[in-house]
């Protein structure tokens, strides 16, 4: 099986190029849906949040109040990283336990969509790396009509994300996703993919 980070800024379109990429032999893993599923409900990740952060940032219901613990990371450069720490770990464990899961399976392909790929560590642990990539304006426009959210707010999430540069010098593909015909890119990739797991076998 071929393990492969997906990564990319928001508003880059990850998700998007799931339609072209399914398939019988392909699964997908998406931190950020495990990320929310972990501090929506009780659990060891709102456990170790709340030892860091303490009892602001959970909510009513048990989980994590998500703007409460926003406001105390968003300006501080070392909570930010206690938060990754913590989190990235946790997310790490599930996505192995998916991993050994879906060799089990038989799946040829698997697709950890990882906003912080980088960050975390997990590309060491990936055959390949793919980066979604698309121009600032066109990122801020999707991010804001798919959150509902302002300029400004759209705008303050990209201050501290890499920008497109980095995604091009740092993984083994680009798909440059700005509204343009996806397939020839995507079509690409499967070639490359299929080499690369023809001589792993």
């Amino acid at each position: 099986m071929l393990t492969i980070g997906l990564t990319g800024t928001s508003g880059s379109g990850k998700g998007y190029l799931y339609q072209y990429l399914f398939g019988e032999d392909v699964a997908f893993c998406d931190t950020d849906s495990l990320y929310h599923s972990m501090i929506s409900r009780p659990g060891e990740c709102v456990d170790a949040l709340k030892k860091e952060f303490g009892d602001v940032v959970v909510n009513n219901r048990g989980g994590i109040d998500r703007n409460a613990l926003a406001s105390i990371v968003f300006n501080d450069t070392e909570k930010l990283e206690a938060l990754n720490r913590i989190t990235h770990t946790l997310i790490l464990e599930r996505i192995r336990q998916a991993v050994f899961m879906a060799q089990l399976q038989n799946i040829k392909y698997f697709y950890v969509d990882a906003p912080l790929l980088f960050e975390s560590g997990f590309d060491k642990e990936c055959d390949f790396t793919v980066g979604v990539t698309a121009p600032l304006e066109i990122r801020v426009k999707r991010v804001m009509e798919r959150d509902g959210i302002t300029l400004k707010k759209a705008l303050e999430r990209f201050k501290n994300q890499k920008d497109d540069s980095f995604f091009r010098e740092n993984c083994d593909f680009t798909v440059i996703n700005d509204g343009r015909e996806l397939e020839p890119q995507i079509d690409k990739l499967k070639t490359v993919l299929k080499r690369l797991y023809d001589e792993k076998k």
